[in-house]
């Protein structure tokens, strides 16, 4: 049946071995040659011109032939390299140093596109690649991470081979920001387990022949801060100061009566807004395109008013670190406590998202039950969502119970 599909005329070339031969149906040659492993193959040249397709097929095979001659020489250039090794462990010379250089020439040797490169170039291009696949929240931090590991590890270390990361100098890391005692240990965690992700990549793709990471003990959380929500009276001392602007007001209201984390907040606009009802994806749930739907309580709605576009255009173009510290700097003029001690003599620390626990704080006080809580706050599962479709009228309820600002 095959025959039918192409023309007899096979032409060929000047070089002697490939030969050029059109199918049916297609205006192209084609160029049959043997490959470096000896193999017949056949190449579309990509023209109709015969002239140029002889040309192409040359190159084709005078490129077969370099690579049946590379081929040819590999296994004496690994039978030299294998030799040095031998002969240097035989005399005791043979250094863990020594030893990566040989695994280098092997690495180019079995791939000569094989391409060295240090810990910041990769960890950076690894970072660079998850901003396709995570939301902008979680690309920023594992940019932070990176930072962070970055700055501890130094300059000497961060531009060395990856493959000269060690174990000993991660441990080293680890207990280093531990003593200086300015990050939590869950943050320092979270970089860890981020450097492992990016050498189990490196890993893969033939980098490092092991993840120096992945036996590094984490450290004990113990100092994870506590959350803890703010009272009525403390959100009103918020929003009434008279030093705390418009949109910083409009923040605040939002952020207590609709639970929304900070960069959902200052993302929103009149895009958002169904009638009384606020509609958004939050950034953590990109991905998946989970959508929340919170009705509007009077106070919201009557900061929103009738405004157009962006509803926090100076907010949004800050850093998150500079809103952030805003945000505290309003806590302290308004003698908004950013520390608290609560029963049990246990500190807890309030910040922008201490809105989102009164939020839901104010929902379970009134009894809303927990499944509501979850659907408002965007917690809930896909189970979860199936099951309480019909909660649309619950939702208004809810937030109907929630104080007045």
């Amino acid at each position: 049946m095959h025959f039918f599909l192409v023309f007899a005329c096979f032409v060929p070339t000047l070089d002697g071995m490939a030969t050029l031969y059109k199918k049916k149906n297609s205006p192209f040659y084609y160029a049959q040659y043997f490959d470096g492993n000896g193999d017949r193959v056949s190449r579309s040249t990509s023209t109709s011109s015969k002239r140029e397709a002889t040309r192409i097929a040359e190159r084709f095979e005078a490129e077969s032939r370099d690579d049946r001659a590379k081929a040819a020489q590999l296994p004496k250039a690994f039978a030299v390299v294998l030799e040095q090794v031998t002969r240097e462990a035989a005399a005791g010379q043979l250094t863990l140093t020594r030893a990566e250089e040989f695994v280098k020439r092997l690495h180019k040797l079995a791939n000569p596109r094989f391409e060295e490169k240090t810990l910041a170039q990769y960890w950076q291009t690894w970072v660079d690649e998850q901003t396709r696949h995570v939301s902008i929240s979680t690309a920023n931090g594992y940019q932070q991470d990176l930072d962070l590991f970055a700055e501890a590890l130094g300059q000497r270390i961060m531009t060395a081979p990856i493959q000269q990361l060690a174990k000993q100098q991660i441990d080293g890391v680890i207990e280093k920001l531990r003593n200086e005692g300015t990050r939590k240990a869950s943050t320092i965690n979270k970089a860890l387990a981020a450097l492992r992700r990016v050498l189990e990549s490196a890993l893969a793709d033939g980098v490092v022949t092991h993840n120096a990471a992945k036996t590094c003990r984490t450290l004990s959380a113990v100092d994870s801060t506590k959350r803890a929500p703010f009272t009525l009276e403390e959100i009103r001392a918020l929003i009434d100061h008279k030093q705390t602007s418009d949109e910083w007001k409009g923040a605040i209201i939002i952020g207590a009566q609709t639970g929304l984390r900070l960069s959902d907040v200052l993302s929103l606009s009149d895009e958002n807004i169904d009638g009384t009802r606020l509609v958004i994806v939050p950034a953590k749930s990109a991905r998946t395109q989970k959508v929340i739907t919170v009705p509007l309580t009077p106070a919201c709605i009557g900061w929103i008013a009738d405004k157009k576009g962006e509803f926090f255009p100076t907010l949004k173009a800050q850093k998150k670190g500079t809103t952030s510290t805003q945000f505290i700097r309003i806590m302290q003029k308004s003698s908004v406590s950013k520390e608290i001690k609560l029963h049990g003599g246990i500190i807890a620390e309030r910040t922008f998202h201490s809105l989102r626990h009164t939020f839901a704080s104010w929902l379970a006080e009134a009894d809303i039950h927990a499944d509501v809580r979850q659907k408002l706050t965007g917690h809930s599962s896909s189970k979860i969502h199936q099951r309480y479709t019909h909660h649309d009228e619950a939702l208004d309820r809810a937030v109907a119970t929630l104080p007045s600002l």
